[in-house]
């Protein structure tokens, strides 16, 4: 009866340091899916910013040839308008 009672003692002071390690592991890994999750929502963030910055430079360029355009458009239906500058 002693002995059973040594062996349960050892299974649970066994299974309590298992318990300890595996509560320490788990809280290495909540911290890495943490990290894990800031970075990917960095980089989405990153590329959704970029992805905005490039719409908005494609706009500003698209504007700018439009308004070189009309400019062009104007030199040309009226040659005297700009031709005093380009002499200067």
């Amino acid at each position: 009866m002693h002995n059973r009672i040594k062996r349960l003692e050892e299974l649970v002071n066994g299974a309590s340091e298992l318990i300890a390690r595996l509560k320490e592991e788990n809280e290495v890994l909540k911290q890495q899916v943490e990290l894990l999750g800031a970075a990917r929502n960095k980089s989405a963030s990153n590329t959704a910013a970029a992805r905005e910055l490039a719409e908005f430079k494609a706009k500003v360029r698209r504007r700018l040839e439009r308004l070189c355009a009309k400019i062009e458009k104007a030199n040309d239906l009226q040659p005297a308008l700009f031709e005093d500058e380009d002499a200067e």
